[in-house]
């Protein structure tokens, strides 16, 4: 059973290295700047009010999230990519720049007119319309929207709207005095660009080459670190958060803990009520205790976890009716003091979880009953069992030592579904009672498309889901003498 154990250990690797591998294609293929994300709104005004380019600051942060590496190990491209694209921060701009490399089969030239391009913007940028004497309202426009057009032609992957944008530009110059300077270098910026696409060498795109980049890459920085500021997540540094810039294990180390006290608690109270309730179902089947508890544990199931949330509250957190326990939360911020000891900020939290506690728990026993009921009874049609009546055992012993713990099998095979469960919490219960669990804490990362969260709970997940698969095996052999992982046969 040892051996059994290590060897699925051991398989834990592998399978880990996938999940992480899908994980950080999920990541990086994610809409939007993970910078641009990053840097809110009073942050971007505050960079400005210092006076700060907020390109350098960009840049900057991009290196620091290790952005400007290439993304794996070794990358398949072609003759016409660019091997540095990784290094460029504006992601439109890279789009462009791939497109035009592949179309021209020139990745040295395209970097060529990509540098042109970015000198006219800053020509254009630090242009003054104040130093032209005509200088107007309408004139102020019009240079503003030269300056906003140049910096679309960088990031424009449509030919139609690219041609549009061109056209616009080359009337605005004809009208607009005083930038001669900008018109000519946006020129030869238009020049160099049809120059490459009339020497295009489109074969090139069809031709593979493997370049390697050896570990310093994205993904040797996610899973490993950078040995300084960055541990990776093999170390448990899982990144951090693109709504307030908060390491990532931070947040799901508080946010787990409630999810776990929560499910884990009422997981037990369901096991605890279930199993008598399951047993005596099968021993008095038909009977009127039966038929009563079934009633009930059937109501339970068919109404919905939050309907059942929402009905607990409005009859025990409700001054109309019983106003036992708090409508919320996990503690009272005017009365909770950190520094108290351990029994005492327990005794504080267990008024604000029993609600939510027995939601789950409600939701769970009438499944968990049933099926301990099913299983006993299926056990109970065997031959061992009517050779056990022969015998002279008890009805109670035959349910409670034999029939119960050959039906267990299906019962662990749900305990180890669980697992990941407790883990990942539940949204609408933890909304209803506004509990700050990890299923809230999932639905908020969806839709603010904070993605290092969304990956680490993915990969998370997924090695929930090994280890429950990993205690189901274990929990099979200890309920059934049959089950054996030594490889001999029996």
């Amino acid at each position: 059973m040892l051996i059994y154990i290590l060897k699925r250990l051991l398989m834990f690797i592998p399978t880990l290295v996938v999940i992480s591998l899908l994980a950080f294609v999920i990541s990086i293929h994610a809409p939007g700047d993970p910078v641009d994300q990053l840097v809110s709104g009073n942050e971007l005004n505050e960079i400005q009010a210092r006076g700060s380019d907020v390109g350098v600051y960009k840049a900057q942060l991009r290196e620091k999230l290790g952005l400007n590496l290439p993304v794996f190990y070794v990358s398949m491209e072609t003759l016409a990519d660019i091997d540095t694209i990784h290094r460029i921060a504006d992601v439109d701009q890279q789009e462009v720049l791939v497109r035009i490399s592949r179309k021209t089969g020139n990745p040295e030239g395209t970097m060529a007119w990509h540098q042109l391009m970015l000198r006219t913007e800053n020509l254009a940028q630090q242009f003054d319309p104040n130093s032209v004497k005509l200088s107007s309202t309408g004139y102020l426009s019009q240079v503003s929207r030269i300056k906003s057009l140049l910096k679309m032609l960088s990031r424009t992957t449509d030919d139609a709207l690219r041609l549009q944008r061109v056209d616009s530009l080359e009337a605005l110059f004809s009208t607009t005095s005083g930038m001669s300077e900008i018109r000519s270098s946006w020129l030869k910026n238009e020049a160099s660009l049809k120059q490459l696409q009339e020497n295009a060498v489109w074969w090139k795109q069809w031709i593979p080459t493997l370049e390697l980049h050896g570990f310093k890459n994205q993904y040797h920085l996610w899973l490993f670190g950078d040995g300084k500021e960055r541990k990776g997540l093999i170390s448990g540094d899982f990144g951090i958060s693109y709504r307030d810039g908060q390491p990532i294990s931070e947040r799901i180390g508080a946010r787990m803990k409630w999810s776990m006290v929560i499910a884990l608690g009422s997981l037990v109270l369901a096991w605890l009520i279930s199993i008598p309730l399951g047993l005596m179902g099968a021993l008095y089947s038909g009977g009127w205790l039966d038929k009563i508890s079934g009633w009930i544990v059937f109501s339970f199931w068919s109404i919905p976890s939050f309907f059942t949330g929402t009905l607990l509250l409005i009859f025990f957190s409700n001054p109309d009716f019983l106003d036992w326990f708090p409508t919320g939360g996990v503690k009272d911020p005017s009365l909770f003091d950190p520094t108290w000891p351990v029994w005492k900020r327990v005794l504080h939290y267990i008024p604000y979880l029993i609600l939510p506690v027995a939601t789950y728990t409600l939701t769970a026993l009438a499944f968990l009953s049933r099926q301990v009921r099913s299983g006993v009874q299926s056990e109970m049609r065997k031959d061992y069992i009517r050779t056990a009546r022969a015998k002279g055992v008890s009805e109670y012993r035959i349910v409670t030592r034999h029939a119960f713990r050959n039906s267990l099998i299906p019962l662990i095979t749900i305990m180890g579904q669980y697992l990941p469960a407790v883990f990942g919490g539940s949204v609408i219960i933890e909304t209803i009672f506004s509990i700050p669990g990890m299923g809230l804490e999932i639905y908020e990362s969806i839709i603010s498309n904070d993605y290092p969260m969304i990956v680490t709970v993915f990969t998370l997940f997924g090695f929930m889901t090994m280890l429950g698969f990993l205690l189901s095996d274990i929990g099979y052999a200890l309920a059934d003498p049959r089950i054996r992982y030594s490889g001999k046969k029996q």
